[in-house]
C-alpha cells in the first residue's frame, strides 16, 4: 500500500495536479490531512523520493533500524526536500500549543505500550518523567522524524535553509474552519489518530514547574507563533489570529487554573 501511496504522489507531482507539499509535523492532524480524499492529488507529503538526497533517505533507514524504531518517513523537515520541489509546490503546515503537543505527545505514547504497538518501557510511565526524556532525545539527529521521542520546536519543520520561514501555517485548535478556507473545502475534514477514551483537559497535566519546562524548551515555537498556555498561535500564520473557525482538538478543552509563566531564559 506504502509503494502505491508514493506512485501516486510522484504521478501527481509530475502531471502537476499537486499544487502544494505537505509539511507533517508530528501529532499536529497530519494524517487527517495526508489521508483526507477531500485532498487526494491536490498536495503530495515528503515523500523519500523527494527528499533532497537519496543519501538523506538511506541514513534514515540506518539509524531508525539500528534504533529499533519506525523510519517515520513523511516527517521530513521542509528544508530536508530537494529545492527542485520546494519551487514547485507551495509548502504548508499545521502548528499546535507546544503543551496540548507534549501532553499529545504522552497520552499516544501511553496508548501505545497499553496496545502492545511497542515495547513496554518505551516511554517513561509518568508525565513529568516523559518530560525529563527530552535531554536523551531532543538534539538526537534524525529524531524529528518520530512522534514520541521527537523534542524538535515546530519552527524546525518549516524554515528554509536560511533559517526563514517559508510555509503556509494552519492552526490545529481551529483546523476545521481554516482548512475549509484554506483549501477551499464543502465539508471539514475527518479526525484521524484521536486518543481514545476521556480526556482531561491537557492544562491539567501541568504545574508551575512542569510548565515552564515546556515554555523554556520551546521557547522558539513561543516566539515564532505567539503562543500562550491555552491559546493557539497568534502569528505568523496563514489567517489572522481573530480568524477563528471551529473548535476541533479534545485535547484544547478548557482548564480550570490558570497558572503562571515567566519568560523563557
Amino acid at each position: 500500500m506504502a509503494s502505491l501511496t508514493r506512485y501516486a504522489a510522484y504521478l501527481h507531482y509530475a502531471t502537476g495536479r499537486a499544487r502544494r507539499l505537505f509539511i507533517h509535523i508530528p501529532k499536529n492532524a497530519g494524517v487527517a490531512i495526508r489521508k483526507s480524499p477531500l485532498l487526494r492529488g491536490r498536495l503530495v507529503a515528503c515523500e523519500p523520493g523527494f527528499y533532497r538526497c537519496r543519501g538523506y533517505y538511506q541514513r534514515l533507514r540506518r539509524t531508525m533500524d539500528a534504533a529499533g524504531e519506525h523510519h517515520g518517513l513523511h516527517h521530513a523537515r521542509l528544508r530536508d526536500v530537494a529545492p527542485s520541489v520546494r519551487r514547485r509546490l507551495r509548502p504548508v503546515a499545521v502548528v499546535r500549543n507546544p503543551w496540548a503537543r507534549v501532553v499529545s505527545r504522552y497520552r499516544f505514547a501511553r496508548m501505545a505500550m497499553r496496545n502492545q504497538k511497542t515495547r513496554q518501557n518505551y516511554a517513561a510511565g509518568s508525565f513529568e518523567a516523559f518530560l525529563e526524556e527530552r535531554h536523551e532525545f531532543g538534539n538526537r539527529d534524525l529524531y524529528w522524524h518520530r512522534a514520541i521521542r521527537g523534542w524538535y520546536p515546530q519552527v524546525d519543520y518549516l524554515v528554509d535553509d536560511s533559517g526563514d520561514m517559508a510555509a503556509d501555517v494552519l492552526r490545529q485548535e481551529t483546523l476545521g474552519g481554516e482548512a475549509r478556507r484554506y483549501f477551499g473545502l464543502d465539508e471539514d475534514l475527518q479526525p484521524r489518530n484521536i486518543t481514545t477514551g476521556k480526556l482531561k483537559p491537557y492544562q491539567d497535566f501541568y504545574t508551575p514547574r512542569t510548565l515552564q519546562i515546556v515554555a523554556d524548551w520551546y521557547e522558539a515555537d513561543l516566539e515564532t507563533f505567539g503562543f500562550d498556555f491555552d491559546t493557539g498561535a497568534k502569528k505568523n500564520c496563514f489567517f489572522a489570529a481573530d480568524e477563528t473557525g471551529d473548535q476541533d482538538d479534545g485535547d484544547q478543552a478548557p482548564s480550570t487554573e490558570t497558572l503562571p509563566l515567566r519568560k523563557a531564559a
